[in-house]
């Protein structure tokens, strides 16, 4: 057989990251500001398994999900599997496990792996890590206005400005009053509808108007969802009569988030735009994105909404929930294209050699100052092969970003002292060791 056959592939799964450590100091970052965010909101995380029932998803995550994007199987006892491709079906079923034990309201947020079959591209792979933030237990609009506090409060800490993103918020039930009340459409043909009236963004005027009347809108009932879909709060009414719009809690709600957001200095990140739709099918009330502004990357960058009634497929439960799923993903190509990541910080606090010449002998007390330098709580690499020269290990903690090299030879052995080489600067001095370690407790 030809050697080279026998060869495996050294590349990750085609959509699945691979992390080295300069990727792993970036993915820290991040989610250790989303848990630094959330946990100043009084929010406790939780986590489950990425293995999932499959009728959890076939449930309400909506037939594009389902039937073309996740990953699923039969275990050896023939039960239908699913990696998860998002999150909040599996919170809402840790929540319907202790309905009654739990106390609310329920404040929760989780970082968790998603896996979906989508065609990988620029800010988005099969692979993805998601923070997803909820509130359940309140049905006001006091509860969303928190979870917008927090989506702000998430991207501010991330360094973006007003400039470099906004909030486009609409409601469900404004859709269900066009499609059901103006338009009258049976529930079926809402379903359809709202599917393409998702898809808007990605069409033009003429492809958008002609897809309603394949499927079965006439040419005036197109042009009233198209004007719905370009409508403000103060238009609404031309489309949807006054008495209707008046009654619908989807747009009372709208405007009392709005005082709220007034109120509170952080209306001038959101808009109204009656064109976010969300594609899952458990999305039932307020729903919205978060945008980019970036003239390169004019994309949606996550979504969120109330799904009240999701958890109603696990029984007869009663839970108010609003919330929102943040992927990393795409967060990052944001984050690259503000020039919004930090640089790098030094990986190790301190790079300790070992003197070529007879290094058995500088070895103890090498080690020695290791032990009470990891005492302090800062972070030491000590090099343990012997015989190396002193060029290669200085080289090797230059390419590690080390903040200072401290080095041991004949004088400092004897006296019981360290040279201390500042890598940024290449200045060294000499201390005594007891001196030293006083120094950076």
């Amino acid at each position: 057989m030809n050697e080279k056959m026998n060869k495996l592939q050294a590349q990750p799964y085609r959509g699945a990251r691979d992390f080295y450590p300069e990727e792993m100091r970036i993915q820290n970052y991040i989610f250790d500001t989303w848990k630094k965010v959330c946990r100043r909101y009084g929010f406790e995380q939780y986590d489950f398994p990425i293995l999932e029932p499959f009728e959890i998803f076939a449930a309400k995550s909506g037939e594009e999900l389902v039937n073309e994007q996740l990953f699923s199987f039969e275990d050896r006892s023939d039960r239908k599997l699913a990696i998860r491709p998002e999150l909040t079906p599996g919170t809402v079923r840790l929540l319907a496990q202790k309905y009654k034990e739990i106390a609310r309201p329920v404040k929760w947020f989780m970082i968790g792996n998603n896996w979906r079959y989508e065609k990988p591209q620029m800010g988005r792979g099969r692979e993805f890590n998601q923070l997803e933030v909820n509130i359940f237990g309140i049905e006001d609009i006091t509860a969303d206005f928190e979870i917008f506090s927090i989506i702000v409060d998430i991207m501010n800490e991330f360094g973006a400005t007003e400039g470099m993103y906004g909030i486009k918020v609409s409601d469900r039930r404004l859709i269900t009053s066009l499609l059901r009340d103006v338009l009258e459409l049976d529930e079926a043909g809402q379903v359809k509808i709202r599917r393409i009236m998702d898809k808007r963004s990605k069409m033009s005027i003429e492809d958008f108007k002609k897809e309603l009347q394949t499927a079965g809108l006439s040419p005036e009932q197109s042009e009233k969802v198209e004007l719905f879909m370009t409508a403000d709060l103060d238009s609404l009414k031309n489309i949807i009569p006054s008495e209707l719009l008046s009654k619908n809690e989807g747009y009372t709600g709208i405007k009392r988030l709005f005082e709220l957001l007034e109120q509170n200095d952080i209306s001038k990140f959101v808009e109204f735009d009656p064109s976010i739709i969300r594609g899952f099918d458990y999305s039932d009330k307020l729903v919205y994105e978060v945008f980019d502004k970036n003239p390169e990357n004019r994309r949606s960058i996550f979504g969120g909404e109330r799904f009240d009634d999701l958890i109603k497929i696990f029984g007869e439960y009663e839970l108010p929930a609003t919330g929102f799923a943040m992927g990393d993903y795409t967060l990052l190509e944001f984050l690259k294209g503000w020039n919004l990541l930090p640089k790098p910080e030094n990986a190790l606090d301190y790079f300790i050699t070992l003197w070529p010449e007879d290094s058995e002998k500088f070895r103890p007390y090498t080690l020695e100052i290791t032990r009470e330098i990891r005492k302090t709580g800062k972070s030491c690499f000590v090099w343990t092969e012997a015989g190396s020269k002193l060029d290669k290990q200085l080289k090797y903690a230059d390419k590690k970003s080390v903040t200072a090299v401290l080095i041991i030879g004949d004088e400092e052995l004897k006296n019981r002292s360290i040279t201390i080489k500042t890598m940024d600067t290449g200045v060294q001095e000499i201390k005594p060791l007891e001196k030293f370690l006083d120094d950076i407790k």
